[in-house]
């Protein structure tokens, strides 16, 4: 496909989003504060720098937090600073680095639709790996597509160093997305989607894997047609291999063994998302073309690809749910549920989470 095809594909994807939604295409952390004082939003100028020191005024000593963005969204964004610095708010002392696929905002938002995913993980697995403050560990938490990005760098460097204890993924395309935002979840016993959703749902399958646009288009990287399975089992060059589908190639066994390595995965899912369709693919789920298959019925999960399988069945697999939109929530909500029980975590407990790894 010819660039301009591709853009063109991606002006009809920004349309049908807009007829059938009536916010901005981005995935930017719809914010809503509750009525108690927060903390200002940071200055974008200094959002990506975090904090040096490991220990608040308590003298508790957090793991550092690696976070990654959405679609159309940056890591010193006046939404995603606020998140930056209410994680520093909430844990005094944490160091809290925001992945920037760019030098300047402008260039990492557009990085967030324009890029090779596989060259985006290979420069963040490299910059993590000089990070000073990352050498005994880290926690990371990714906000939709950053979430399956930061499964990649996890996949892929985790052996390498330095060693993720937990990753948290907020409404993440972990099967991809096999239609446009908008069009309604699949229904294998309702009536089907309307037209405009089928001819996106035809433009995407014929558009989303022509090389030119597997290697530039960010979403197109993800795209999981299960209408053209073949297509995206011989054409993605990315989601397939981070879930071991590639057709004649083992799953790296290195993939496995790193994903098994966490002490903790947690996948939320927006129980009323519109934006990923299927929305169970923020649990692995997957729209077959005629049913909707749970994680733990997919062979993903069954012939244990990635070390799925491994981790649920060491419990450390937590799947949880959240009503509401797709990345819409409340600062407070955030506190409650994902800073408090899952990034806040003590720099005592890497030395122990090492001792169990070399156990295994």
């Amino acid at each position: 496909m010819r660039p301009a095809a591709a853009l063109l594909l991606l002006a009809l994807v920004g349309a049908a989003q807009a007829t059938s939604r009536p916010v901005a295409i981005s995935e930017q952390p719809r914010l809503q504060r509750s009525e108690r004082p927060q903390t200002s939003d940071a200055e974008p100028a200094a959002a990506s720098l975090g904090h040096g020191a490991a220990s608040g005024s308590s003298g508790q000593s957090w793991l550092p937090i690696v976070m990654w963005h959405g679609m159309g969204d940056s890591c010193c964004s006046t939404g995603f600073g606020a998140v930056k610095t209410f994680i520093e708010a909430t844990l005094p002392g944490v160091f809290v680095h925001s992945i920037a696929t760019a030098r300047s905002p402008m260039a990492d938002l557009m990085g967030s639709y324009f890029g090779n995913l596989n060259e985006q993980v290979d420069r963040v697995c490299d910059e993590l790996m000089g990070m000073e403050e990352l050498k005994d560990g880290y926690v990371a938490v990714g906000f939709s597509q950053g979430g399956q990005f930061l499964r990649a760098v996890l996949q892929r460097c985790q052996h390498l160093g330095p060693r993720m204890h937990t990753l948290v993924t907020l409404g993440s395309q972990h099967q991809g997305v096999m239609s446009v935002p908008g069009c309604p979840q699949p229904d294998p016993a309702g009536e089907g989607p309307p037209f405009y959703c089928r001819l996106m749902q035809g433009l995407i399958g014929r558009g989303a894997y022509a090389p030119w646009v597997q290697s530039h288009v960010v979403q197109a990287q993800y795209v999981k047609d299960p209408y053209h399975l073949d297509l995206y089992l011989t054409h993605s060059i990315f989601l397939a291999d981070i879930n071991g589908e590639v057709p004649g190639r083992l799953p790296p066994a290195r993939y496995r063994e790193n994903l098994a390595s966490l002490q903790r995965l947690v996948l939320f899912q927006f129980d009323d998302d519109d934006m990923v369709v299927p929305k169970e693919s923020a649990h692995f789920g997957f729209f077959n073309g005629s049913a909707l298959l749970a994680m733990r019925d997919t062979p993903l999960y069954q012939q244990d690809w990635i070390g799925l399988k491994a981790l649920d069945e060491a419990d450390r697999l937590t799947m949880l749910h959240t009503p509401g939109r797709h990345m819409r929530f409340s600062l407070d909500w955030f506190e409650q549920h994902v800073v408090r029980p899952w990034l806040a975590v003590p720099a005592a407990e890497t030395a122990a989470a090492g001792e169990r790894v070399e156990a295994r």
